[in-house]
């Protein structure tokens, strides 16, 4: 029976973007193996191997991680392994590495490299030069943007393949546009006001998500909207401190915090436009869901955002850095509804493009094509 590796540095990583991938090998009769931190395996993985992996790359755990992989590799020698997340693939990776290549065949995914134009030279060089010193064991590497996909030209083994596949893919049957009645719904079981001018932004609290800049901006909005709420749905590192912020900037009124949200599809019918303000992404969910739901979007101008939205015509841009920006093009949908309807249904015209069956045939299409290399 063949074997295959799935891998991500997390467990909420695979069942959130990857179980029908899992399902798809399984269904083909390979032997479906997980690694990841913890001791609950995704469904359709029939062994678990659990690796203590730290979010931290350098982090001396993460060795340890490598080692433990290492005789893992040796033993089992696996047909294909997929890596997701910058920090399984580079612990994966380096593990087959010491525990000699072989016959395997790798394809790492890359969900927005930790390096992009504009990022500084010393994050550059952290993450980007791990990608150069693990090309010769990656067979094959899946980017989902234009950026992630040029830089890849390099950092796959001579040889090697390349792949741009347009996500995961969103299901399509959780998210879409609902009725006025399932908006009243939406609205009164969030405690929402029928007058209320809602925004959302589905994250985790990062520094790469920058919440602090959308913060600043609903500061200006709620100066001439004071009606606007701003659902902010994830928890993170920063959590704490953009509570802090919002009290700060006297807005935590307008703004609620509503925890990790693993049912969108009911947070979505009750907001009238979706936000996001981080400064680094690969191809982003929340995004794509919106959109789906017939929202407007507004974005920074970044990898990932500009591959899903044309400024204008299916969703808004702005610099990053610039909340005023951001604040202007939410209060201008505001002050015009029929201009942010329109934007909704032109994102429900191009928006289909990244659902999961156009993603699921490509992705395996990738997979396929590494097994016959």
């Amino acid at each position: 029976m063949p074997k295959v590796l799935i891998s991500a540095s997390t467990l909420s990583h695979l069942q959130r973007f990857h179980l029908p991938y899992l399902k798809y090998f399984r269904d083909r009769g390979f032997e479906v193996h997980a690694a990841i931190p913890g001791q609950e395996a995704p469904e359709y993985a029939q062994i678990l191997h659990t690796i203590p992996m730290e979010k931290s790359l350098l982090s001396p755990r993460n060795l340890r991680a490598v080692f433990l992989l290492r005789g893992i590799l040796r033993k089992e020698r696996f047909d294909l392994i997929l890596t997701h997340t910058a920090l399984a693939g580079s612990v994966v990776r380096l593990a087959l590495f010491l525990a000699g290549k072989g016959n395997t065949k790798t394809v790492h995914t890359v969900h927005g490299y930790l390096f992009w134009k504009g990022c500084g030279g010393l994050n550059t060089l952290r993450y980007r030069l791990p990608e150069r010193m693990l090309r010769g064991v990656t067979d094959c590497l899946i980017t989902m943007n234009g950026e992630d996909a040029a830089a890849a030209r390099s950092l796959v083994r001579k040889g090697g393949l390349l792949f741009q596949v347009p996500g995961m893919g969103a299901d399509e049957d959780r998210f879409r546009p609902v009725s006025q009645d399932a908006r009243r719904t939406a609205r009164e079981a969030l405690s929402l006001p029928e007058t209320a001018y809602v925004l959302v932004y589905a994250a985790e609290f990062s520094r790469r998500k920058n919440h602090i800049e959308l913060l600043r901006a609903m500061e200006q909005i709620v100066r001439e909207a004071p009606q606007t709420v701003l659902l902010l749905c994830g928890q993170g590192d920063t959590l704490a401190e953009m509570h802090g912020e919002a009290a700060r900037l006297g807005i935590e009124e307008a703004v609620r915090f509503l925890g990790f949200r693993d049912r969108m599809e009911e947070i979505y019918p009750a907001c009238d436009i979706a936000v996001s303000s981080s400064i680094s992404e690969g191809l982003p969910f929340n995004v794509i869901e919106a959109q789906l739901c017939g929202l407007p979007v507004a974005a920074s101008r970044i990898r990932g955002h500009t591959d899903l939205i044309l400024d204008g015509e299916n969703g808004r841009l702005y610099r990053p850095g610039e909340s005023g920006a951001l604040a202007r093009i939410v209060l201008e949908i505001l002050q015009s509804p029929d201009r942010g309807a329109n934007l909704g249904r032109r994102a429900l015209e191009t928006v289909p493009a990244f659902t999961l069956k156009p993603a699921f045939r490509a992705n395996t299409a990738a997979y396929e094509a590494a097994l016959r290399l």
